[in-house]
C-alpha cells in the first residue's frame, strides 16, 4: 500500500471590498450638468429659457 501525500487545506476565499464611492460634486449635485438662464441683447436681459452645459468643476463626471 502506497501513501499519497496530503494536500494542504485550500485557503478561504475572501469577498472583495466594495469600491469606495467618490463624493458627488457640490455644484451640479452629481448630475454632471448645470443650467443657466439665457441672456439676450446688448443689455443682457433674461428670457424664459434655460440651457444646460457641463459642470465646470467636475467636467461632467458628477464626482469631485
Amino acid at each position: 500500500m502506497t501513501t499519497t501525500p496530503k494536500k494542504p487545506p485550500a485557503s478561504r476565499r475572501r469577498s472583495s471590498k466594495p469600491a469606495s464611492v467618490p463624493p458627488s460634486c457640490g455644484t451640479c449635485a452629481g448630475t454632471g450638468e448645470t443650467t443657466t438662464t439665457v441672456l439676450v441683447g446688448r443689455k443682457r436681459r433674461e428670457i424664459n429659457a434655460t440651457q444646460t452645459a457641463l459642470c465646470p468643476d467636475c467636467f461632467g463626471t458628477g464626482t469631485v
